[in-house]
């Protein structure tokens, strides 16, 4: 809590005589009644309605007494305005010790100059990314999640990154975070745009990296956008889809709504995170296309399978974590069935597995998913 002009004026210059007299910052400090009145005839702002000066010093020491910086002991002074003999200066908080620096990778070693000023999530994330360059890893270039994933996944602890895909999303500040453009270039990453949001199916050639990608029967939903880019950037030529969309997470439940019988769609393939809601997302999107008719939403086989072997499993979200046996063995029935077994124990065990796992790079690489768009 930020303290009144003449309290913050006041409480600095009894914490410089402090130190001046020896007394420790991080330890409690006695200072004498006659010290107190030599730093508040020094407050440049102590009595500027001249009043009388021991009720102004008394109302400041109880202000500073109720703001928790100083005590006041219990003798006083017997004069018509009493103060304490002496006040207590209570200790500062003492700010957390800065950790030994690494021994940077060639292309960190400017930072050397910003670790001491760093922030404690700053100095996480630049050891991890220091050790993520340290191991040699494929540079082929992905998006910014994914690699995000790969970085902070592996290498970094999930006390400091729960959610690691995202954690550049929110990590802005630093010189070497609020450079975009640096920052894309040392992490080989890119960043595509989201998909087109929109009701239709457009069947206009301009619109087509959006939603239609060719004129087969099935449609393709993947629930993250990054996932979405990745997969339309690297469909095979003899594909049968007729459309990607992007999930857009939960709101998949309502947006299947928006299928028609015009766009002559067959059948519904999904794609998405393997956790508690990512299981329940096609699972109530499929009841809701039992009721208007349309196909049920069934599971990418090929690419759930590569998400658990390509996957390291990180620890769910508080609210995704807790789940019963059955409820994890119903989720889990969803899946193919060479991944049920996996992903119920996943869910029992309170973890789950980003899609971001399976990378641009993986798609580009590996035919083994082509059958789930064929």
């Amino acid at each position: 809590m930020a303290l009144p002009r003449r309290e913050s004026e006041l409480i600095a210059g009894l914490r410089e005589w402090a130190a001046a007299h020896g007394r420790r910052p991080y330890k409690d400090a006695f200072i004498p009644l006659d010290a107190v009145w030599e730093v508040f005839r020094r407050v440049p702002h102590r009595n500027v309605a001249g009043a009388f000066e021991p009720a102004v010093l008394a109302s400041l020491l109880h202000a500073l007494d109720s703001a928790g910086v100083i005590r006041q002991v219990q003798r006083r002074t017997p004069d018509k305005v009493s103060l304490p003999v002496k006040v207590r200066l209570l200790p500062q908080a003492q700010p957390p010790a800065v950790p030994p620096m690494p021994r940077w990778h060639p292309a960190l070693t400017w930072l050397a100059e910003e670790w001491a000023t760093a922030t404690v999530k700053q100095r996480a994330a630049y050891a991890v990314i220091d050790r993520w360059l340290k191991s040699g890893p494929d540079l082929f270039r992905i998006p910014l999640r994914e690699r995000a994933l790969e970085i902070f996944g592996t290498f970094g602890s999930a006390e400091d990154f729960l959610m690691p895909e995202k954690t550049l999303d929110d990590l802005k500040s630093g010189p070497l975070f609020s450079d975009q453009g640096r920052l894309d270039q040392l992490l080989h990453a890119f960043r595509p745009p989201p998909p087109l949001i929109t009701e239709t199916f457009p069947l206009e050639d301009e619109d087509g990296r959006y939603c239609r990608v060719g004129t087969g029967d099935v449609l393709f939903v993947v629930e993250n956008a990054t996932t979405w880019w990745s997969v339309v950037e690297s469909l095979p030529g003899d594909h049968r889809l007729g459309y990607v969309a992007w999930g857009l997470g939960g709101t998949f439940r309502a947006s299947i709504r928006a299928i028609k019988a015009k766009h002559r769609i067959t059948q519904i393939r999904y794609f998405g995170d393997l956790d508690t809601s990512g299981l329940r997302i096609p699972l109530r999107a499929s009841d809701t296309a039992a009721e208007l008719g349309l196909p049920p939403v069934q599971p990418a086989e090929h690419l759930y399978r590569a998400l658990q072997l390509l996957g390291r499993p990180r620890p769910a979200t508080a609210k995704e974590a807790s789940i019963s046996a059955t409820t994890a063995g119903e989720l889990a029935q969803w899946l193919p069935a060479p991944c049920q077994e996996s992903g119920r124990q996943l869910l029992l065990d309170g973890q789950r597995l980003a899609q971001e796992w399976v990378t641009y790079r993986y798609l580009r690489q590996n035919c083994d998913w082509h059958d789930d768009v064929r």
